[in-house]
């Protein structure tokens, strides 16, 4: 059974996640030296101070994120339980330059591009979530999970492969803000545009509101199924449009993942 999780996005990857192996025990604060056991508590959160990095040795689980846009961006990763600080921030990527980010084993979260005044200086209030998720997840064994989630919003193109030799991809490259109608674009805190969430939590005045389950907010969510609708008449191949539309999840056997992001906002 689907669960709805703010924190993945998206309840099929939410219910792949818990159906791996996970910790019964929350995340140890990583300043204090104990290892990382995939979830930060909120107390750990208020805490957290993000790793900057240019760039890691290409070795071990991460993922290499490619900057195919046209002028250096900045990604910014973050780990299940703190949408209010990243975990890592991945600073000034070149146009057309990849790099390598490492990931700790049991890692749970999400990337996104975006500004260090966004969500690092001013990300203890403000909402950052806006934007294209890249979602990542391990399980015991350093498998490791991936989806490109739109439920959040859609701030560009992103693809993600795998790189054990299993030749599978998931993601998208098409533009997608390019003649959206304006009820569906939304303005992020930098300033850049986006494609609206097509989603929100319920609220007592609608029906059912106990029942777990998001509101799919028609303009946005549709305008992304045109856009992305494949051959056979599906979008949900790509990517995670809502809650209600396939399952886009692919495995990396060795835990080790290449994105591109393509043109978008940050």
């Amino acid at each position: 059974m689907f669960f709805f999780s703010p924190i993945l996005g998206s309840l099929a990857f939410a219910a792949v996640a818990v159906a791996a192996p996970t910790p019964e025990h929350p995340l140890s604060n990583r300043q204090a030296g104990t290892p990382y056991t995939g979830v930060l508590t909120p107390e750990q959160c208020k805490v957290l101070v993000p790793r900057k990095t240019k760039g890691d040795a290409d070795k071990g689980l991460g993922i290499s994120i490619e900057n195919a846009d046209s002028k250096p961006r900045s990604y910014f990763v973050y780990s299940n339980g703190c949408d209010t600080m990243p975990y890592i921030e991945v600073t000034g990527v070149p146009a057309g330059k990849t790099v390598f980010v490492s990931l700790p084993a049991k890692f749970q979260g999400r990337i996104q591009r975006g500004t260090h005044d966004v969500h690092v200086a001013r990300a203890k209030g403000p909402d950052t979530s806006l934007g294209t998720w890249l979602e990542l997840g391990y399980d015991a064994d350093n498998k490791s999970y991936g989806d490109v989630s739109l439920i959040r919003g859609c701030d560009g193109a992103v693809s993600l492969r795998t790189t054990d030799g299993s030749g599978i991809s998931t993601g998208f490259s098409t533009p997608c803000m390019q003649g959206a109608p304006a009820g569906a674009i939304g303005t992020k805190l930098s300033g850049g545009k986006s494609v609206k969430a097509t989603e929100r939590s319920k609220t007592q005045s609608d029906p059912n509101p106990n029942d777990g389950l998001p509101v799919v907010l028609p303009v946005p969510r549709d305008w992304l199924l045109q856009k992305l609708t494949n051959d056979q008449g599906k979008a949900e191949t790509k990517a995670y449009i809502d809650d209600f539309h396939g399952n886009p999840v692919i495995c990396d056997t060795k835990g080790r993942w290449h994105a591109t992001f393509h043109q978008g906002n940050p």
